[in-house]
């Protein structure tokens, strides 16, 4: 191995993200040629400068993918730019998983490690197995929300309804979550971006909504004091003075 060069370079960190200032503190590179056309790998073990987090960039050229750049003042000719291939590990995050995912490991671990690798399967472009993953998740939620585990997802659907844990837009929305999802499990499909995309908001809302905000609403209904009833007077224990004083008016009692 060789050594690092002394000046950093921007990379995309995992927990500070892309275009991040970051040492090599570890550098290899492998050139291959034939004939005519050649290619280099450099292997970049980087450090990021803000957070410190390791990660491992892989960045390679080859001679037969190029592209034109600015065109030379003296000739007149365009630059002759290689694009260079870029592929970090860990890989850099499609979706980021919102702040209360961990909060369902208090839940349930099982819903929340099923929740978790949904998003690893984004990260890693894995389609399919994300979109099963979201049917999964629903299947596991809707069981802890007391459905039985053996009926079909549409009885699910209603009894969800019926038990007043959703409502009829959004059962419908879920049932589409559902069939996507058994689409992908069983015949073939295999979503576009954008439709894991939307899959994820309503598997996302659906789960925030029924086990963290209703939550947090009965932690906040039990955090708000009660309201202190009003003192009771004695007229015996009253001074006697206080009684000569007039009564305070009201507005409606002024002309």
């Amino acid at each position: 191995m060789s050594d690092p060069p002394a000046e950093p370079i921007k990379g995309h960190c995992p927990n500070c993200g892309p275009s991040r200032l970051s040492d090599v503190v570890g550098h290899h590179h492998t050139e291959e040629t034939d004939h005519d056309v050649w290619g280099r790998t450099d292997y970049r073990i980087l450090q990021c400068r803000g957070c410190e987090a390791v990660y491992f960039q892989t960045d390679s050229v080859c001679s037969e993918d190029w592209d034109y750049g600015d065109f030379d003042p003296q000739n007149g000719a365009p630059e002759i730019v290689a694009n260079h291939s870029i592929v970090y590990w860990p890989a850099p995050s499609k979706r980021p998983s919102p702040d209360w995912v961990h909060e369902l490991d208090f839940i349930d671990r099982e819903l929340c490690d099923t929740v978790s690798e949904i998003y690893v399967a984004l990260n890693n472009n894995l389609r399919v197995l994300s979109a099963i993953g979201i049917r999964t998740a629903f299947d596991q939620a809707s069981c802890l929300l007391g459905v039985d585990p053996k009926e079909t997802f549409a009885k699910k659907l209603c009894a969800l309804l019926e038990l007043g844990k959703i409502g009829s837009d959004e059962k419908e929305t879920l049932n589409i979550l559902t069939n996507r999802g058994n689409a992908a499990a069983h015949r073939g499909w295999k979503p576009e971006p954008e439709q894991v995309t939307t899959m994820m908001n309503l598997i996302e809302a659906f789960l925030y909504r029924t086990f963290i905000l209703e939550a947090q609403a009965r932690k906040l209904k039990h955090d708000i004091p009660k309201r202190q009833k009003e003192p009771v007077v004695d007229p015996l224990n009253v001074d006697p003075l206080l009684l000569l004083l007039p009564k305070p008016q009201h507005r409606a009692d002024f002309p």
